[in-house]
Formats: structure tokens, C-alpha cells, sequence
């Protein structure tokens, strides 16, 4: 194991310039991390299954014959109702009443919550005025007009500055387009509203030296969850119908958890990243989070495809969605269960009897080497990271401390670690193919407890306390890792009065069935129509 001075005189020799005190955090990171290196290192590799590409392949299904209706996904079994479901959800959105006057509402009640839980870094009061404006002067409504919606503050908004909650980007010029997903949304109708609070480049800790902590709705005293953070706040306290996050360890679909949000993270390649401010390749994806699965049904239909720009996009269609009665669920145990609260454990028991009561079954199904997807995917997210932001390494030290502790350790890894990384995703993949072959979800903890208690962000497992980054991610980095796609579903709420979470995992563009299966929960409860204390 080299030495903190080996580690900072590597980093100097690549054209990092850390600090002593930088050195000293990479250094205990770098050594927290080298025991799952190490052990991946003892794992043999066979030499006709070495190709890194394999990882992508596996997301890569035979094109089957998507067609497009006015941005709707024809094939899919998105249209939880029938043909006519997500038309239905749009009217929905839509209400009634002017435009002007819905996104001024949206507006208002974002300011209440700001003022609240510090969930918005820009609000967008001049531009989404004028397309309010603009939306009441059309004749015949697209899907979605004058719908409001946020927007998480590392995805570009055409005239508006990103600021990825970095102080390096505090003075950032105005973006010139808008980030593909919401150019797709305003195509439609919808009108961005807000930019939201994300921890720094959407990596860093709960606390950004930018903006500060996110409080959750569900008592103030608690995180947000990270890293699409304001976004979950502000769509979990009703002041917009729902926002985009992007989702690299888990960050659609923990704060989902932590504010009682249906959260989708879908499979990579499936939506196109392009105006995001990037962080990994290999792991990120932009996904949508509201209250219900029909509205991020509705969203994933209209955001899903690819942009001729996003070189990871696929032209593979959605599977079709499995039939409810007689759905196979496999409930894997080991790591991905065994440190969880009992609370926690009680709310994805009810969606499961939920869904057999339905008629679904219970199948075998485990993951052997899932405990190594947090540690390996972390490996790969935090080198990516380093060399993404070897550009700005010279304004490390305007970072937040935590940024640079996650990423620092990224420097030091080797080409044959990294390359090792990434096949482990593909022997992790063909586990996953070993269990999708006799089952058709698997239903997991979306996050092992509640919200973490400001300001040290602990989480609490039956009255023990765990580091953050140890805990929350457990579930959340299989799907980063593979690509493959998970729904956060919140299934209730603790003794505490914070909401519990399932992830709900499908095989590699199976999310109609993770959603099918959310809406089943969804209309035979009313966990998800719950609202907290704070709303707007």
C-alpha cells in the first residue's frame, strides 16, 4: 500500500496539485477502498470473456420494431390505463385554469418550500412567465402545456446558467441549448421552472459550499438525499408535478426513498445525456421523478430514445410488460437485505403481498456477487470522475472537501484495475441474466432506512447508526452498474414518520413491468398520495 506522500507525488506526476490536507483524505480513501480492489484482482478472468465491451452488449437488445405517436412509446405497455392512459395522465397534469397561472402557482410554492428546506438554486420567474404566456396563446394544447416542472442544476435549461452547486461554476455564462431531455419536455408543452439543489457536480457531500444542505420535507431536521436533492423536495412538497434528476449511484431514486417518491433510474443507454454535465459515463442516466408511476411513465415515454448526439444511446425497443397475475418476484437475501431496518423490511413485505394478493408468485433468485457492484461501481464512478475533472484540477481547492475525498482516490487507479472494473460488470450482468431467467422482477430495499439526520447524515438501522456512503447505496449501485433499470416505490413510513422505499429491478428495458407493477401497488394503496409537512 503506497504512502500518503507516494499517493500525492503520483498525483502531481498525472497534474493533480492536491494539498497536504487533500493528500491525507485521498490517502484514507484510497485505503478504505483497496480491500474490494484487491479481492476483484484474485478473481480470474477467462480470455474469451475479457472483452470490457461485453458490458455494453448486454444493453444492446435487437431492435423490435418501436414506432412513435406524438412522442408516446407505441410498444411499450406504457400506457398503464390502455391506449388511451397517458393521454389520460397529461389531462391530468394539466388541469385547468391558464398557464400563466399554474406556473405562477408552481412559482409561489416553490419559494415557500425554498424558504423552508433550501431545495432551489435559480428560480425561472421571466422565462417560464413568457412560455406561459405563449402556451395560453396556442389554440390546440400539446400533451403537456404549461405543465411546470423542475430540473435538477447539473442538466442545462436554454438561457440558464448551471451551476452543478459548484462554487467553480457560481458565475457560469447562461446555457445556449437546453440539455435534450428538457428540449423534449418543452416540445410537448412543459415549462422548466426551477433549478435545483444538487450536492457539487453530483458527487459531493450533503453539504455544498455553494447552496448548503436540502432539508426533507418529512422533518427538517433530516437530508433531502443525494444527489438529485432539491428536485425530490420540491416535487415530494407538491409544488410541481414532477423534475429530472440524473442518477449515478442511486440519485433518482434515493431521495426518492427519503421523500416518498416513485423515482425511475432507467436502463442506461435509454434516455440520451446530452446537455448533463457529466460525471461517469459508464453509470449515469437522467431519470424522472414524481409522485405516482403514472406520471413517471408518462415522462420516461416522452424523454426515452435516442438524440443522435449521446454515443451510449440504443435504438432498443422496451420489453413488453409482463401479465400481473402470475408475475415472477425474486426476493434475493444476503447483502442487499441483511443491514436494513425493520421498517424498511416491513414496507417491501407489503408491496410483495400487495402483488401476490394480485396474483404475482414468489420464484427463487440470488445475487452472490452483489456486494462487490458498491465498492467496484464506486472504483469506476470516482476514476471517471478524476479524469473528467482533471481539467479543473487546479481549482480543487474551491471544491467541496467531499468531492475531492470521492473522486481524489479515482487518480491512483490503475488501467488493469479499471479494465478488471469493468468486466466485473459484465460476470455481474450475466448473474443478473441467471436470475431475469425465472423471474421478472427482482424487489429489494430501494435505501436501508430512512432519512439521514442532519448534519453528520448517519443513517439509523433498528437504532444503529451507519456511515452514509457505507449504507445507501447498497441496492442502488447494482443498477448503475449493470445499466440495468429500478424504480423506487415508497411503500409507507416508519415509526419515525419518514417514509420506507422497494427498488423494484427489471431486466434490461423492463421498466413497463416495473412500472406496471408500481401502479398495481399504487391503486390498492395511498402511500404515495400522502403529502408532508411541509408543502407548498
Amino acid at each position: 500500500m503506497s504512502s500518503p506522500e507516494e499517493l500525492g507525488a503520483l498525483a502531481a506526476r498525472l497534474g493533480y496539485t492536491l494539498d497536504p490536507a487533500q493528500v491525507k483524505d485521498m490517502a484514507e480513501a484510497v485505503a478504505a477502498a483497496e480491500p474490494a480492489a484487491a479481492a476483484l484482482r484474485d478473481l480470474p478472468v477467462r480470455p474469451e470473456t475479457a472483452d470490457p465491451f461485453r458490458g455494453e452488449e448486454w444493453l444492446r437488445e435487437p431492435v423490435r420494431g418501436t414506432t412513435r405517436d406524438d412522442g408516446l412509446d407505441a410498444v411499450a405497455g406504457l400506457d398503464l390505463d390502455g391506449a388511451s392512459g397517458l393521454r389520460a395522465t397529461a389531462e391530468r397534469l394539466r388541469g385547468s385554469g391558464p398557464a400563466t397561472e399554474r406556473v405562477a402557482a408552481a412559482l409561489a410554492g416553490l419559494e415557500r418550500v425554498h424558504a423552508e428546506l433550501n431545495s432551489t438554486i435559480r428560480f425561472l420567474h421571466e422565462r417560464a412567465a413568457e412560455r406561459a404566456a405563449g402556451s395560453d396563446r396556442r389554440g390546440t394544447p400539446r400533451l403537456l402545456e404549461g405543465v411546470p416542472f423542475a430540473v435538477k442544476d447539473v442538466i442545462d435549461v436554454e438561457g440558464v446558467p448551471t451551476t452543478a452547486a459548484s462554487r467553480t461554476r457560481a458565475d457560469a455564462g447562461p446555457a445556449a441549448t437546453s440539455a435534450a431531455v428538457v428540449a423534449r419536455l418543452e416540445a410537448h408543452g412543459a415549462i422548466p421552472v426551477s433549478k435545483d439543489a444538487t450536492t457539487e457536480f453530483a458527487v459531493g457531500g450533503p453539504h455544498p459550499p455553494l447552496t448548503g444542505a436540502c432539508r426533507n420535507p418529512w422533518d427538517r431536521e433530516r437530508w433531502a438525499g443525494g444527489s438529485s436533492t432539491g428536485t425530490a423536495a420540491a416535487v415530494a412538497a407538491g409544488a410541481v408535478p414532477f423534475g429530472l434528476g440524473t442518477d449515478v449511484g442511486g440519485s433518482v431514486r434515493l431521495p426518492s426513498a427519503w421523500c416518498g417518491l416513485t423515482g425511475l433510474k432507467p436502463t442506461a443507454g435509454t434516455i440520451p445525456r446530452t446537455g448533463v454535465v457529466p460525471l461517469s459515463w459508464t453509470t449515469e442516466t437522467v431519470g424522472p421523478l414524481a409522485r405516482d408511476a403514472r406520471t413517471v411513465a408518462l415522462v420516461f415515454a416522452l424523454l426515452r430514445g435516442p438524440d443522435g448526439v449521446d454515443p451510449r444511446m440504443s435504438d432498443a425497443s422496451l420489453l413488453p410488460p409482463a401479465d400481473l397475475r402470475g408475475l415472477r418476484i425474486a426476493l434475493p437475501g444476503g447483502y442487499l437485505t441483511e443491514l436494513c431496518d425493520s421498517a424498511v423490511r416491513a414496507g417491501v413485505a407489503h408491496l410483495v403481498d400487495v402483488l401476490v394478493d394480485a396474483g404475482a408468485e414468489i420464484v427463487p433468485g440470488e445475487i452472490p456477487s452483489a456486494e462487490r457492484a458498491l465498492p467496484i461501481g464506486y472504483e469506476i464512478v470516482f476514476t471517471e470522475a478524476a479524469a473528467l475533472h482533471r481539467i479543473d484540477a487546479a481549482r480543487w481547492g474551491e471544491y467541496d472537501p467531499v468531492t475531492v475525498k470521492r473522486i481524489s482516490q479515482g487518480i491512483t487507479t490503475s488501467a488493469s484495475d479499471y479494465l478488471r472494473a469493468v468486466q466485473f460488470r459484465a460476470e455481474l450482468q450475466a448473474e443478473l441474466d441467471g436470475v431475469f431467467a425465472g423471474a421478472d422482477l427482482v424487489v429489494v430495499p430501494t435505501t436501508p432506512a430512512t432519512a439521514p439526520r442532519l448534519p453528520d447524515c448517519t443513517v439509523t438501522v433498528d437504532g444503529e447508526q451507519y456511515p452514509l456512503y457505507a449504507a445507501q447505496s447498497r441496492a442502488t449501485m447494482l443498477g448503475n452498474l449493470t445499466g440495468a433499470p429500478g424504480l423506487a416505490v415508497p411503500t409507507g413510513f416508519a415509526p419515525d414518520g419518514c417514509p420506507v422505499s422497494a427498488l423494484l429491478i427489471a431486466p434490461p428495458h423492463g421498466e413497463a413491468t416495473a412500472l406496471r407493477a408500481a401502479q398495481l401497488f399504487q391503486d390498492r394503496t395511498d402511500h404515495h398520495t400522502r403529502t408532508p409537512p411541509i408543502s407548498a
